[in-house]
């Protein structure tokens, strides 16, 4: 069981009572006496409160952040532009002459020089004035721990005979808790040298432009004397005055015996030696790169979250980072006029999730454009570059590469009218999983999403990271397919790296994982490898592109890669996703303004940033670019282009996609032979699609039953001037029979096919019911006024 302070405290009382009752000798009885009370003070000293060294020891530092080559990248300064180092070791002879030059007996005493002190009172009494004084460096370190967090006026208000006992009681306090070394270390990170300057790595760079272990032997001199009066002997205005006091210590140094031995060389300094530290002095130009992401990790290194170092390696490569800021600013330079003002971009490593280049803006400095607004972090609606997620989830879900998605007018509101448009408004008609996905079709997205559900897709992109979508994808609906609920680039990239990870969702990070630790991290498996592979075959398909992008040249690449690009709010928010097996990269081009962007320029901007970047990080000597693997349980079969069943002698476009192992397929039944010629067939779901203009072939319309298309049941029409149509478009599909007998408002009238024709548009509420043959529907709705 621990004893109390207080109870050891009344045994050393005990012991010094019992002392003098001691049949010994009394010279023996006082030693004793004075070793019990030494360690009642050691006691108090150790275990009393110190509420001021522990805000002092929790002070922050300036932190020094490099890449993962180990370049410089910034210097965080703190609070009024002070640089406070902490550095990672302190070179053995500069602590030597620090010590030479402030506490001679340092290591001698116990935080008060008896000596020192009692011949500082005898000059100063004797003179009449303050001739010298008798500060330690623990006393010192005292004083710096008490003025922290004061302001000049608090320091300069406590002064005299009390202040001084406070520092001699203090630094017997530091003398109990910490050892000589540390206690200069402690006082050397914490000197204040001038110059909104602390500490001699701070000082070494600020009046050097060096590294503390990379300082000349006279130049460590000249740093011990300016701490003494940084206005007079600071080298970068008073070089000769720097130089010729720090001559007299090293001079004196060098007379001393046992660190002339310890130290040849700081002995044997030369004239050239002093010139050189004198020409050399010059302020250090702090680098300021990367400023979105270490504000970012600066905001997040609190207490709590244990990050207490003064040196921090990321994982950012200089070089691509570099790379990338040229093409952000080059690219919004270029299309200012168009409003398009800022970008920002993020590439990651995929086999462990380090981050390896943080755009944030065009330009950080740049007030009128938001520069200081992270556009990695920023939420933009990504527009179909979520698309990708959406059919991974279908595959999940029992839809296969050979499913037709008919992109097709169709109304997916429920009570109001919800009719998706392509980005070029035109209807395709059917289409195969993979060109739907590659040619970033809108129809087929809502379609899937529609069958999938709102919610189970939410909840399938909180499992890729979509954190920002808890509140905005219940209002999204079914625009969730098409990117209208606002994202962060880095959760686009985050999930994206899915892909060419086979599924496997992994945190990002952007501490450097050094050489001993570049493994693959295992992650959190969300889409099945397969899955993962077939998105990857479809996104990496140049010819399933065409549809939408043509030849596009922005997603070429000498090596296998997939790209996914979105648009939202008439190009104010425009999006690229790139990657390879490696690598991946994500861009955003906009504004933080939330102007439109003026004329066409369209994803191809970020799309070749993005390119580029892959490009550059694939093209080193020692790159390797392997290609995305095949999914293991499924085998490219030939299947017919329209239909994806087994192509038959009347299928005139075949092409290779993905099918189970094992599985052959059906016979093909959208085309047949007619004269010798091979004539399309279409399902009757095609009617509205085939008769908006002239095509080849034909319709099945009794390939599904009786059904009304248009309008839903229960959808609400408005009659207000101006809005909408003057009439309520109708369509009906399937039957049996060529004709349709409709009964409407208390009357009834047949149709020919195809079943498509319109009503009045007049107040009130309506049943509609068509009949053919057997099968009769109906639905109802409502006219507003």
């Amino acid at each position: 069981m621990k004893r109390k302070f207080s109870d050891a405290v009344r045994d050393l009382f005990i012991l010094l009572s019992r002392l003098r009752r001691l049949p010994c000798r009394r010279p023996f009885r006082i030693a004793a006496g004075a070793a019990a009370l030494f360690a009642v003070f050691w006691l108090a000293a150790r275990f009393s409160p110190y509420p001021q060294l522990r805000k002092f020891l929790a002070r922050p530092c300036s932190v020094r952040y490099y890449d993962r080559n180990g370049l410089l990248l910034q210097i965080t300064p703190l609070a009024g532009g002070l640089r406070r180092e902490r550095p990672q070791t302190i070179p053995p002879q500069l602590k030597d002459v620090f010590v030479f030059a402030e506490d001679r007996r340092f290591y001698h005493h116990a935080g008060v020089d008896g000596i020192a002190l009692f011949r500082a009172i005898f000059q100063n009494v004797t003179g009449g004035r303050r001739i010298s004084g008798a500060s330690t460096i623990t006393m010192q370190l005292a004083r710096l721990i008490a003025d922290n967090g004061q302001t000049a006026q608090q320091q300069t208000g406590r002064g005299g005979l009390g202040r001084k006992t406070g520092e001699i009681i203090n630094a017997l306090r530091l003398e109990a808790r910490f050892s000589k070394n540390e206690i200069l270390e402690m006082y050397l990170n914490s000197l204040p040298f001038g110059f909104s300057t602390e500490g001699a790595a701070s000082a070494a760079r600020t009046f050097f432009a060096s590294e503390l272990s990379m300082l000349s032997l006279a130049q460590i001199f000249c740093l011990a004397v300016i701490p003494r009066r940084p206005g007079l002997y600071n080298p970068l205005e008073n070089a000769e005055t720097c130089v010729k006091a720090a001559a007299e210590l090293q001079a004196a140094f060098s007379k001393n015996k046992k660190l002339k031995a310890a130290w040849p060389l700081l002995a044997e300094i030369t004239g050239d030696d002093w010139q050189y530290a004198a020409t050399s002095a010059r302020r250090f130009a702090y680098p300021f790169e990367l400023p979105h992401l270490i504000r970012t990790i600066n905001a997040d290194m609190t207490p709590n979250k244990g990050v207490p170092r003064g040196e921090i390696h990321l994982s950012i490569d200089r070089a691509l980072q570099r790379y990338l800021e040229g093409a952000i600013a080059g690219n919004v330079a270029r299309y200012y006029d168009s409003r398009l003002t800022n970008g920002a971009a993020i590439v990651i490593d995929n086999d462990n999730g380090e981050i390896l280049a943080w755009v944030g803006s065009a330009d950080f400095n740049n007030s009128e454009a938001a520069g200081q607004i992270d556009g990695a972090l920023a939420l933009n609606q990504p527009g179909s570059s979520m698309k990708p997620f959406l059919y991974a989830m279908a595959l999940e879900n029992g839809f296969k590469p050979t499913d037709v998605i008919a992109d097709i007018p169709v109304n997916f509101g429920e009570s109001e009218l919800y009719i998706p448009r392509n980005f070029n408004d035109r209807f395709n008609g059917p289409i195969l999983f993979r060109a739907a996905l590659a040619s970033s079709l809108n129809i087929p997205a809502v379609y899937l999403l529609y069958r999938l559900g709102v919610k189970n897709y939410t909840r399938q992109l909180f499992s890729l990271g979509f954190d920002s979508l808890e509140h905005s994808a219940e209002n999204a609906g079914l625009g969730l397919a098409l990117g209208n609920a606002p994202v962060s680039l880095v959760e686009l990239v985050r999930a994206f790296s899915v892909f060419p990870r086979d599924g496997v969702f992994i945190p990002l990070t952007w501490e450097s994982s050094g050489a001993e630790q570049q493994h693959r991290i295992t992650g959190r498996q969300v889409f099945s490898t397969d899955t993962a592979r077939i998105i990857c075959s479809f996104l990496s398909d140049s010819g399933a592109r065409v549809l939408a992008f043509g030849a596009a040249r922005n997603f070429r690449t000498p090596f296998p890669s997939i790209f996914k690009t979105g648009t939202a709010n008439q190009y104010q928010s425009i999006v690229a996703l790139g990657a390879t097996p490696k690598y991946t990269a994500g861009v955003w081009m906009g504004n933080f303004t939330g102007e439109t962007v003026i004329g066409k320029t369209g994803s191809s901007i970020p799309a070749a940033i993005a390119r580029d970047a892959l490009v550059f990080l694939q093209s080193g000597p020692h790159s390797t670019a392997p290609g995305f693997s095949a999914p293991e349980n499924w085998q490219m079969q030939r299947v017919c282009a329209i239909s994806g069943m087994a192509p038959g002698g009347a299928c005139l476009s075949v092409i290779s996609e993905y099918r189970h192992h094992g599985e052959e397929g059906e016979p093909c039944t959208w085309h047949r032979t007619v004269n010798g010629r091979s004539e399309t067939v279409y399902p009757a779901e095609y009617q509205s699609w085939f008769t908006a203009s002239a095509r080849e072939g034909s319709l099945d319309y009794g390939s599904r039953p009786l059904e009304i298309i248009s309008p839903r049941d229960g959808f609400v029409y408005l009659t207000s001037p101006g809005i909408g149509r003057d009439e309520i478009p109708v369509e009906v599909i399937g039957g049996s029979d060529d004709e349709l007998r409709v009964t409407f408002d208390n009357r009834t009238f047949t149709i020919s096919r195809p079943f498509i024709f319109s009503l009045p548009r007049s107040p009130g509420s309506y049943t509609l019911r068509v009949y053919n043959g057997s099968e009769e529907e109906h639905i109802s709705f409502t006219v507003e006024p």
